[in-house]
């Protein structure tokens, strides 16, 4: 009944919102900017780039650590039907954890959007993993602080913050966590990550944050990134929990940034960016209806996603399951029930978030398409 009710009042407000979703932004003035944008062969950076372009920036910067890479971008970049002019994109092939080869490749920067970090660990250890993360953040900081860019727009995380301030509260932007080192790597890394952003910040650079909650998308579902769920879900496994998770479209988070960067009283804040939350079992009914799988009807607890956890790590040691980096932490978070808000961003910007049973339906289909197209 709750998803029904969840689904029905979303869909009746969908027309109205698809106007606005679906314009590009008119930034006029912000169109001749230099920008650069790291992570960019990641589901959200490629996104992100799309988003630029559709928006009418032509001098669009993108340091990668492996230019071959790039074809991702331009194969999202197709799949999204969205067409880069001649010139607009300028590809530099530069590690992001070394700011003087940064500064001598990449310079007359108007924004930087850095959308790049590792998600899950797999070939690393998690303090690799968090070294990583944290290294790119400083590198990227001291770059834009020693070449004068005007403004840094962080890809942090929801799973950087603190807990709510009160029994039956979300978490809000204000929730800074008293300690991180019982959070998980990934979740580590983004609070460290933010600490290098706010010391440029301290040194006079312009900078916003943005804290996504689980980003939903069109991407690669074989990676160590949040498409890898849409198979989890699409499935018609028949196990849930009763915890629940904040989602957001990738195409809203590629828009806010675009938006955040026109809005001067955005500089200085954190924005999370969450189109709502929704329990495993609802988000896994969504999943299991559009690609026409039965629904989930068995309830497990602590105990079995111990067991689950414990199954996957012999699976890993015996070479028969690939080792996507999954920790105890990060299973472990599908029995947690906090809720987060992400309204903030709608007193900023004209903004309004795509519902999430839209984006489960779109990003199965585009996921199911895609397997049909490699089994052909």
């Amino acid at each position: 009944e709750m998803l029904r009710s969840l689904v029905g009042s979303e869909m009746c407000i969908r027309d109205s919102m698809n106007n606005a979703r679906n314009t590009a932004p008119d930034l006029g003035k912000f169109h001749g900017r230099r920008i650069a944008v790291t992570g960019a062969t990641g589901m959200l950076g490629s996104h992100l780039v799309a988003e630029l372009l559709r928006a009418g920036y032509t001098d669009i910067t993108l340091p990668v650590r492996d230019a071959a890479r790039i074809a991702v971008t331009e194969a999202a970049l197709r799949r999204l039907g969205v067409h880069a002019p001649e010139g607009a994109l300028k590809i530099i092939e530069t590690p992001l954890t070394d700011p003087v080869r940064l500064d001598e490749k990449v310079r007359d920067i108007d924004t930087v959007f850095n959308c790049a970090a590792r998600i899950m660990s797999g070939d690393m250890t998690t303090e690799q993993l968090i070294a990583n993360n944290v290294a790119i953040a400083r590198s990227v900081t001291n770059w834009c602080l020693t070449t004068g860019v005007r403004k840094l727009i962080h890809v942090s995380s929801i799973s950087a913050l603190g807990n709510p301030t009160g029994p039956g509260l979300p978490v809000t932007e204000e929730c800074d966590p008293e300690s991180v080192t019982d959070y998980a790597a990934y979740g580590q890394s983004k609070y460290y990550s933010e600490q290098e952003v706010r010391r440029g910040a301290a040194a006079g650079l312009p900078t916003v944050i943005v804290s996504p909650g689980v980003i939903l998308g069109e991407g690669d579902t074989t990676g160590n990134n949040s498409a890898a769920l849409i198979p989890a879900i699409s499935c018609g496994q028949p196990f849930y929990t009763e915890g629940l998770m904040s989602y957001v479209d990738v195409r809203d988070v590629a828009r806010a940034m675009v938006l955040l960067d026109a809005a001067p009283q955005a500089v200085g804040e954190r924005f999370i960016l969450s189109a709502g939350d929704l329990s495993y079992r609802e988000l896994i009914t969504l999943g299991a209806r559009a690609a026409h799988r039965p629904r989930p009807f068995i309830r497990i607890g602590k105990g079995a996603v111990d067991f689950a956890y414990g199954c996957m790590q012999t699976g890993i040691a015996l070479h028969l399951i690939r080792d996507r980096g999954v920790t105890r932490e990060n299973l472990g978070s599908v029995l947690r029930t906090t809720r987060y808000d992400g309204s903030k961003i709608t007193r900023y910007c004209d903004f309004t978030y795509t519902p999430l049973p839209e984006t489960v339906e779109r990003v199965v289909a585009a996921s199911r398409n895609r397997k049909k197209k490699r089994e052909a």
